[in-house]
């Protein structure tokens, strides 16, 4: 399995330096219940799950599947049930979703289908959403050979466009604003 903790490690470092509390929205959530699955299917699910228990904020996982919803609920109540009413687990379409929502975003994190298309338009639907303080985390970008899909192949461009800078990559990429700086 590739490894993913140091582009996570560098979003909670960034996320450390926001100001509180944060709202995190992730596309796509758990879809296993069983503890082999915990560090990889669903781990930042969980990992968001628990950072809002800690410090606060707001959750909201998106998933199309009901299943995973149901799993996604049942895992993160299991784990963190004091942080439940902060994490918002959600059936939706991710787009619609993300088109109607309508708060700031603070911290975005990529995850549904293996689709570089529909990546790309959860990107342009979010987009009006973030702010110059804003992160954003793709999975699964760079695993052509492994998985034989790179959802980063068309949202990394337009996020170059459209004034984001790659602060890190290794098996996904993180974005920030480059008014950040």
């Amino acid at each position: 399995m590739p490894l993913r903790s140091p582009t996570f490690n560098a979003l909670f470092s960034l996320m450390s330096e926001m100001q509180s509390p944060l709202t995190i929205v992730e596309t796509g959530t758990i879809r296993n219940h069983l503890e082999k699955y915990a560090f990889g299917d669903g781990h930042s699910t969980l990992q968001f799950t628990k950072y809002v228990s800690d410090f606060g904020g707001e959750f909201y996982s998106v998933d199309i599947d009901p299943i995973a919803v149901v799993v996604s609920t049942m895992v993160c109540t299991r784990e963190y049930p004091s942080a439940m009413d902060k994490v918002n687990i959600i059936e939706s379409d991710s787009v619609a979703f993300l088109k109607s929502f309508d708060k700031p975003i603070d911290v975005l994190y990529l995850d549904s289908a293996n689709d570089a298309e529909l990546i790309l338009n959860e990107a342009k639907a979010a987009l009006g959403h973030l702010h110059s303080e804003s992160c954003i985390l793709i999975d699964d970008c760079f695993n052509e050979n492994h998985y034989h899909v790179e959802k980063g192949s068309l949202v990394i461009p337009f996020l170059e466009e459209n004034g984001w800078v790659m602060e890190a990559n290794e098996y996904q990429a993180l974005f920030i604003h480059k008014d950040r700086f």
